[in-house]
């Protein structure tokens, strides 16, 4: 059996040649009129990041900054989806309300106490997703005030569906080369005015 060993060389660079990094590929720019897929986290190809809702606050914020991601699915112990939960559910109003109602401390609250329920996360059917644009998915969360929303999926053999992918109002800014601060709805948003009038 011949064996072939391929050479590899060093490439020596001179000390003063400027040498920086490329920034990422994202594919193909994406626009308005594009299908709404493209933008979508599709979680057949993405594994979800999830989190207990009996978890702390501090334990979900720790697994977002390591996950990198400004989003926790939240189930139970099942894995049936009983939330979500965002980087806004933690920093935002909702932690200091229950501090002040429920006299406890941050880092006794729960996930239960500040996620966005199932009843009220409104999720899209991927076969809606699969014939809407980028900018009907951007309408619609402006509509809804929301900066996150789940797809939905049914199950081919009946009996419920699953989650099948996320849609996140920073991430589609990024994928039209704009940065979006998600601080809130109105924020938010207003970076897409031009493009959506």
């Amino acid at each position: 059996m011949t064996t072939y060993a391929h050479k590899l060389d060093v490439y020596a660079l001179a000390p003063t040649a400027p040498v920086s990094l490329l920034p990422p590929s994202h594919g193909d720019a994406i626009t308005l009129v594009d299908p709404a897929i493209r933008v979508m986290t599709d979680l057949k190809r993405v594994r979800a990041v999830t989190i207990d809702e009996n978890s702390s606050i501090y334990l979900a914020e720790q697994l977002m900054k390591h996950a990198g991601v400004r989003l926790l699915v939240v189930v139970d112990d099942s894995d049936r989806l009983t939330g979500l939960l965002t980087m806004r559910d933690i920093m935002g109003e909702k932690p200091m309300s229950i501090v002040t109602r429920e006299n406890i401390r941050r880092q006794d609250i729960r996930i239960s106490h500040i996620m966005t329920p199932r009843s009220e996360l409104d999720p899209f059917n991927i076969r809606d997703v699969e014939h809407a644009t980028v900018k009907d998915v951007i309408l619609k969360l402006r509509d809804l005030g929301r900066q996150h929303a789940i797809v939905v999926e049914e199950r081919e053999e009946g009996g419920g569906y699953f989650v099948r992918g996320i849609f996140s109002i920073t991430q589609i800014g990024r994928q039209l080369g704009m940065d979006i601060i998600a601080e809130g709805h109105v924020q938010s948003f207003a970076e897409f005015e031009q493009l959506l009038a």
